[in-house]
């Protein structure tokens, strides 16, 4: 009885990852995009930023994994609204420049749409602390 039992467990929770919202998926793919960011991984970073936003996100992020190195990536504030389908993430940087090893704070404020079953950063500024 008890074998029976297990795979319709198996079953039951394989669907509800299966039946992953834009909520659910905003916070795992937020969480990737930072780790892919902090550690480097362009081929996890890129595909997600939209085209119209990428240049100016690829001169805000430049030098990062050559001159800069992040010690942390930490998402501090997201709100999200359900209606619209858009999210502002705020994330708190630890870094520095490898030069230097003076490690400062910056924080971001990242705007995220989602379209076409994903979701998009379209747009990220400072929002406070020193500039990368």
């Amino acid at each position: 009885m008890k074998f029976t039992i297990i795979p319709v467990v198996l079953f039951l929770l394989m669907g509800c990852a299966i039946a992953e919202g834009p909520r659910q998926k905003l916070d795992r793919g937020v969480f990737q995009f930072h780790e892919g960011l902090r550690w480097g991984r362009q081929s996890d970073v890129l595909p997600v930023v939209d085209e119209q936003a990428r240049d100016h996100f690829e001169k805000m992020h430049a030098g990062w994994g050559t001159d800069i190195q992040i010690s942390s990536a930490d998402v501090i504030q997201m709100v999200y609204d359900d209606k619209t389908r858009k999210a502002v993430v705020n994330v708190r940087f630890a870094w520095f420049r490898k030069r230097e090893m003076v490690v400062y704070e910056t924080v971001t404020r990242q705007n995220w749409e989602y379209r076409t079953g994903k979701w998009w950063l379209v747009a990220e500024e400072y929002f406070s602390g020193q500039p990368f």
